[in-house]
């Protein structure tokens, strides 16, 4: 099987792209299982309440956004698998550290020290699976490595919560970084660059002042919808697993993998809508999708209910980020991408650095169920923003795809 495929050539499932995707579950999973482990490890092992959980579930995102634009430059100079590799293995040890939290500063420390390299993984993979692809289907390869980041999240709280009833806490935080070591040595086997056509000279795009060097400012807009929309993927994660609690339901591993399962199946039966339908469009339904389930889960506080919210989100909101990342790296030179992803991507820090806190104060105020209504406000709030960002910059949308 090809490695690569060269310039011009339309195709896309290379042994490169499949090994990039099984690495990225491994990776994904591996953070994933601390999801339902914080909450719980805060309140029930640290003593914390609704708003420690809140910051103990966004703090990490104070040290990533500061991260990211080094990680992005990082990247474009000394490759995307060099950021991967050391970024996942330096993750791996400070995931399994989480076992040694035995206060809440101790914890808030540990996932502080986790912003600074949990981003690499990202940036470095979702930037390579753009280089792999060819430009037409960049939507397309985005919606198939995310089969691995959403099959990550599907199996990886419930990783997460298997082995911490079986075998406590410190087991389960050690087996999330057991997958991210996996995921590391998986990338090893990764290219260090991907060859661009012959001609393409050395990097010239990366000029202006150090703000302009270490970010990828066009990038910033599609960040700002994707992080509105995607607090309620905070909600989901860090209150959950105490909303199914305080109702008696059970365990949040199903509901959580219920959802990334159907995300999972969304984006591979849809993998071609955010090519076909553009970038507005699929960023609109996205948006209502994401603030129907978030309503739903809050007012239905049933099993049923959450399990419906649960599918309606899913479903509705499948296609925001891959539609927002081939928004940001639109037209964007090879020798700017890892920056330009990784000032995209600062809106997962910001979601929970901004959204963590400000959920949790709501949970404290109004009950858990306040948090899913908050998190359906913020995204809400993301369509006026859209709106505007088409309206100033049209020639940033993503045209729909013709097919011929």
């Amino acid at each position: 099987m090809k490695t690569s495929a060269p310039a011009g050539v339309d195709h896309l499932l290379t042994r490169d792209f499949i090994l990039v995707t099984i690495s990225g579950f491994f990776a994904v999973a591996g953070f994933a299982s601390t999801l339902p482990l914080v909450p719980r490890y805060v309140e029930g092992e640290l003593g914390g309440g609704k708003i420690a959980v809140g910051v103990a579930v966004g703090i990490f995102s104070v040290t990533a956004v500061f991260a990211r634009p080094f990680i992005g430059k990082l990247g474009d100079e000394r490759g995307r698998r060099f950021i991967i590799v050391l970024g996942t293995s330096i993750t791996a040890v400070i995931v399994a550290a989480h076992a040694l939290a035995t206060s809440l500063p101790l914890m808030y420390a540990i996932r502080l020290a986790m912003g600074f390299t949990q981003g690499a993984f990202f940036v470095g993979t979702a930037t390579l699976v753009n280089d792999l692809a060819p430009p037409e289907r960049r939507g397309e390869a985005t919606n198939y490595f995310s089969v691995a980041v959403y099959g990550g999240m599907a199996f990886g709280p419930l990783l997460g919560e298997v082995v911490q009833q079986s075998h406590g806490f410190g087991w389960a935080f050690v087996a999330g970084g057991a997958s991210l070591a996996v995921a590391a040595a998986m990338a090893t086997r990764l290219p260090a660059r991907v060859p661009r056509p012959s001609g393409a000279g050395p990097a010239s795009t990366v000029t202006g002042n150090r703000l302009s060097r270490m970010l990828y400012l066009p990038a910033l807009a599609p960040g700002i919808v994707l992080m509105m929309g995607i607090v309620t993927f905070t909600a989901l994660n860090g209150f959950m697993p105490l909303y199914v609690e305080e109702l008696d339901l059970g365990s949040a591993g199903g509901i959580l993998m219920v959802y990334g399962l159907l995300v999972l199946a969304m984006r591979v039966v849809g993998s071609k809508i955010p090519d076909r339908w553009g970038t507005r469009r699929t960023a609109v339904v996205s948006l209502f999708g994401q603030v129907a389930g978030m309503l739903v889960m809050g007012a239905w506080n049933s099993t049923i209910g959450v399990y419906v919210g649960a599918v309606v989100l899913a479903v509705g909101g499948s296609f925001l980020y891959p539609a927002l990342l081939t928004a940001a790296i639109y037209n964007v030179p090879d020798d700017a991408r890892a920056r330009a992803t990784s000032t995209f991507s600062v809106a997962f820090e910001l979601s929970s650095g901004i959204g963590g806190p400000v959920l949790g104060l709501a949970a404290a105020i109004g009950g858990t169920r306040w948090a899913f209504f908050a998190s359906a406000a913020f995204a809400a709030l993301g369509l006026p923003l859209l709106f505007e960002w088409a309206r100033r910059r049209p020639e940033a949308m993503v045209p729909p795809r013709v097919d011929t």
